[in-house]
């Protein structure tokens, strides 16, 4: 994704907040930016300092059992797990809309670059830029972990090198300084997270000012971040690899067989889109914020904040913008993204207490089907 520089921009920008405040204003009015633009503690922190309360609601876990999509993606509230809650993307870029205007309006004469630099330090803030980064070499370091696991047979040892290479080669790009995403000054008041090949020596993932704004939990933050990460070494980016990798090509055929992709999304080899990049993303970012509940399962001080911190993971998910929610030629449908691929792995099920015989189809992966 690029998104184009603009001209006019103070009154683009203005333009904006107009049309999504009139929108949103009876979801969104009484939001502070301020108290939204608040330091959070580390997840561990809050887990540490969440109160041990008697949970009414013992049978979230098997709700989630039964009804994994409809319960995530239940928008009539926002859930809070011990390290924050995940709203609609649109309440996120509102709040980094209003931040905009109100610094616009208390320096008129500022230029675009003036007022950028004190955006980003508004949103950006140190503590959210070493939170980032943290979860960042998090997420490497199991994604590095969980390749250099997989057998020879599937991965010959020259390609799982170069795989790991790969992953410790991207790079987190986010502000300060500002100029730093100057070709794209718009993503300031996005919620885009994505992965970007700038060049052969130069692959990046950038994260859009909004984003910190709606999404604070930090198990969607693993999710997101994992799922760019993921990009790398996907099926697209390694399209000229993939005959001489048995894992990945095992894995791509059972997702056909699960039916998450079809035959001619399969034969495309990412040439007209990238589905299967995007599939491939899902699952292995799957595969890491599985982990980070697993992590932190023996600290939650009841069912419900388990069930909340798996529900935040993937939660927006279900608030993605209508052309993607609709375009299943590049993205897997919502429901395909969080049900199959996120709530059926074997090890969310059992953290869940699930019944084994609830998953009637093999759960994919780079071995071969037993």
């Amino acid at each position: 994704m690029h998104i184009p520089k603009y001209t006019a921009r103070v009154s683009i920008i203005l333009a904006s907040l107009v049309v999504v405040l009139t929108v949103v204003y009876r979801e969104v009015g009484n939001w502070n930016p301020d108290r939204a633009l608040q330091n959070q503690s580390s997840p561990l922190e809050q887990l540490e300092a969440s109160s041990k309360v008697p949970s009414n609601e013992a049978s979230k876990l098997e709700m989630l059992c039964q009804n994994f999509y409809q319960m995530v993606c239940d928008d009539s509230k926002v859930v809070t797990d011990p390290t924050g809650s995940v709203h609609p993307d649109i309440k996120g870029e509102v709040e980094a809309l209003r931040l905009y205007e109100m610094i616009l309006h208390k320096h008129p004469n500022w230029s675009n670059e003036q007022i950028d630099v004190e955006l980003v330090n508004r949103i950006y803030t140190p503590k959210r830029r070493e939170m980032l980064e943290d979860i960042y070499r998090w997420i490497q370091a199991r994604m590095i972990r969980f390749i250099e696991k997989q057998t020879v047979a599937n991965f010959p040892s020259k390609l799982k090198k170069d795989l790991v290479e790969r992953i410790k080669s991207i790079k987190l790009e986010i502000p300060p300084p500002a100029s730093l995403y100057a070709n794209e000054p718009d993503l300031f008041t996005k919620n885009d997270v994505y992965y970007e090949g700038i060049s052969k020596e130069r692959r990046v993932i950038r994260v859009g000012g909004a984003y910190l704004l709606s999404a604070k939990s930090w198990f969607n933050r693993v999710f997101t971040l994992a799922h760019e990460l993921s990009h790398a070494i996907d099926p697209c980016e390694l399209s000229h690899q993939i005959s001489q990798m048995r894992g990945y090509q095992r894995l791509l055929s059972c997702f056909h067989d699960n039916q998450l992709i079809s035959k001619e999304q399969l034969e495309d080899n990412c040439r007209s889109n990238q589905f299967v990049g995007e599939l491939f993303a899902d699952w292995l970012a799957t595969q890491i914020a599985i982990q980070a509940v697993e992590l932190y399962s023996t600290k939650f001080k009841n069912d419900e904040k388990m069930a909340n911190s798996i529900i935040n993971s993937v939660k927006d998910l279900c608030h993605q913008e209508s052309w993607l929610a609709h375009d299943t030629k590049s993205h897997p449908p919502p429901k395909d993204r969080i049900e199959k691929i996120y709530g059926e792995h074997p090890s969310l099920q059992r953290l869940l207490g699930c019944s084994t015989n609830k998953i009637k189809h093999y759960y994919c992966s780079f071995e071969e089907k037993k």
